[in-house]
């Protein structure tokens, strides 16, 4: 074909949809029909000579048939026959004379060349199945690289970030905002997993978003952002105590504020001691007040067979009927029951003794210093004022008038009764007894303050 055909065909390629091998070439809107040949030849051999006429198209241009029935040669304008079985000179034999070239016409393409990535689909290596590197080495190839197949079907990769290995088609969409397995959505698997946190203290309570056995109200959930009344941080012993949460500080009162399944602790011994520990004293007569015998400091008192109370003050802690907590003032003095002198076991009873002394005497003798064992006790509540009882009209029975009469009347002075106290007598109405003999030394209803 002369050089002038071509640049008629050149000349007319802007009014046909071209001078090449198509076997219809494509309408164009507006074109002019061919008249001659040369309007219609794309200048190529191998594909025959196209010619104007008939209706393979609206430019009445109809394709050539191809010269060779075999191989051609573009480039020498000639048939070939497999004496020359590398035409292409790329080292391979075309498959027509049993080569495995799979284009003996293109000198870039053969079995063993290095697969680019191209949107094209030119296989480079005679193998369809491969599409370009990977980059990422993720397994994966660049969705931007292609290769036609036997089916004339394009293949394209389908790693849609061929430079980050984290991104392909198996990869988990975690919550990065990223399409990380490449079918189009972001985040659609969160990674997150948060914790319902009813008392807002930052921590969740445990468990697996997965459980279906657990309540909903309960139950973790997945997401990319963390919900109202959730948390991050699982772990939470009470979710409904804002001051229970792992790491807290222990605080006595009985629960677990630090999450470590001890409740209380404290000593030696104790990783995270409570930060409030108590005053612990033994109370000998367990009547809830202690004495300063021994004082032990905790949460709770020690285990070790005696009792304990956090109340301090009590002045007779072999009495569980005197101590601070005593508010009505006792109408007698206190004694023990009595004393064991050999065999015997002699009985006691207060007894006023004068003076404002009053001792623990025989209950039947009453004689004031023979069997004395103690001193009767009048402070029932431990303040140190001397709360007595003076002695009131006394009366006794006499069995042949079969009545109860008056034998004396006896009364303290502030000082007797309150022994040195300085405070005032308050008296109030005697009672007469219903004609049984009042015994000499027993108060009555008047109190001393």
């Amino acid at each position: 074909m002369s050089s002038a055909r071509v640049v008629v065909c050149a000349l007319f390629s802007a009014l046909l949809a071209g001078c090449g091998d198509d076997a219809s070439p494509p309408p164009t809107d507006g074109a002019t029909t061919c008249t001659r040949d040369v309007e219609c030849d794309d200048g190529l051999f191998c594909n025959g000579t196209e010619t104007c006429g008939g209706d393979a198209s609206p430019n009445g241009c109809s394709a050539g048939a191809p010269p060779c029935e075999g191989r051609c040669d573009e480039s020498r304008r000639r048939c070939l026959g497999c004496e020359v079985p590398d035409a292409d000179g790329d080292g391979h034999a075309a498959i027509a004379c049993g080569g495995d070239d799979c284009d003996d016409g293109d000198a870039d393409r053969f079995p063993g060349n290095v697969e680019t990535c191209d949107a094209l689909g030119r296989d480079e290596d005679c193998d369809p199945t491969t599409l370009g590197e990977d980059r990422d080495r993720d397994g994966f190839v660049d969705d931007r690289c292609c290769n036609v197949q036997e089916s004339g079907a394009l293949r394209c990769g389908d790693d849609c970030d061929d430079l980050r290995d984290s991104v392909n088609p198996s990869a988990l969409d975690v919550c990065n905002e990223r399409d990380d397995d490449c079918d189009g959505s972001t985040d659609e698997e969160p990674s997150l997993v948060f914790y319902v946190d009813a008392d807002g203290d930052g921590w969740g309570v445990d468990g697996d978003p997965d459980d279906e056995t657990l309540p909903s109200e309960t139950r973790p959930i997945r997401a990319c952002a963390r919900p109202e009344g959730y948390s991050l941080q699982p772990g939470d012993c009470d979710d409904e105590d804002a001051r229970a949460a792992p790491g807290s500080l222990e605080i006595c009162g009985g629960g677990d504020e630090d999450c470590d399944d001890a409740i209380d602790e404290y000593g030696e011994g104790a990783d995270t001691p409570a930060i409030d520990p108590r005053l612990w004293y033994v109370d000998a007569d367990r009547d809830g007040w202690g004495n300063t015998d021994r004082v032990e400091l905790g949460c709770a008192p020690p285990d070790d067979g005696r009792t304990y109370a956090r109340r301090l003050g009590d002045c007779r802690d072999d009495r569980d009927d005197v101590n601070p907590g005593v508010t009505t003032p006792r109408p007698i003095p206190s004694c023990p029951d009595g004393i064991i002198r050999g065999d015997i076991a002699i009985p006691f009873a207060p007894f006023h003794c004068g003076g404002g002394r009053w001792e623990c005497v025989d209950a039947f003798e009453r004689r004031c210093g023979q069997y004395t064992f103690v001193d009767a006790w009048w402070d029932y509540d431990c303040s140190g004022a001397l709360e007595t009882f003076p002695v009131v009209p006394i009366y006794f029975y006499t069995p042949e008038l079969d009545e109860c009469g008056r034998f004396s009347e006896q009364r303290f002075s502030p000082t007797e009764c309150g022994l040195l106290s300085g405070l005032a007598l308050e008296y109030g109405p005697p009672v007469v007894p219903e004609c049984n003999a009042t015994p000499i030394g027993e108060l009555g209803p008047v109190r001393c303050l």
